[in-house]
């Protein structure tokens, strides 16, 4: 049994690690297809593969292009842990007492409101003040 390819200790639950390297693995299926060979067919068949699996595109991309050695295991891990730190936080976000209150009412959290935006500077001040 290769021990590089299975650490002894991982973060999450083990439905999240094997999703990671299923991640990860599709990921370097499409640098070689895409960066290496140029084989438009095959990674067209990769990215479809993608979907068919519900994986997140922006997170494959952004280990297709924020990593340089998709072999080296911590740098894939490196850069795809911001993209699961933003998933937890909103999957703790949505099943907080706020979201849940907003789903019962129909209404917006603040949180998902938009911004407020200041009133405009450049107004003219009522006459006989500010001159």
């Amino acid at each position: 049994m290769a021990s590089g390819c299975f650490p002894h200790q991982f973060e999450g639950s083990f439905s999240a690690f094997k999703e990671r390297q299923l991640v990860f693995a599709l990921t370097r299926q499409l640098a070689d297809a895409q960066f290496r060979r140029g084989d438009r067919s095959r990674s067209e068949r990769l990215w479809q593969e993608a979907a068919a699996e519900a994986m997140d595109a922006e997170r494959i991309t952004g280990l297709l292009y924020g990593v340089h050695d998709h072999e080296d295991e911590e740098a894939m891990e490196a850069v795809d842990r911001p993209y699961r730190e933003r998933q937890r936080e909103a999957l703790r976000r949505a099943s907080g007492p706020l979201a849940r209150l907003a789903r019962l009412t129909g209404r917006r959290t603040a949180r998902t409101s938009p911004p407020h935006r200041p009133a405009e500077s450049g107004r003219r001040p009522l006459a006989g003040f500010g001159r």
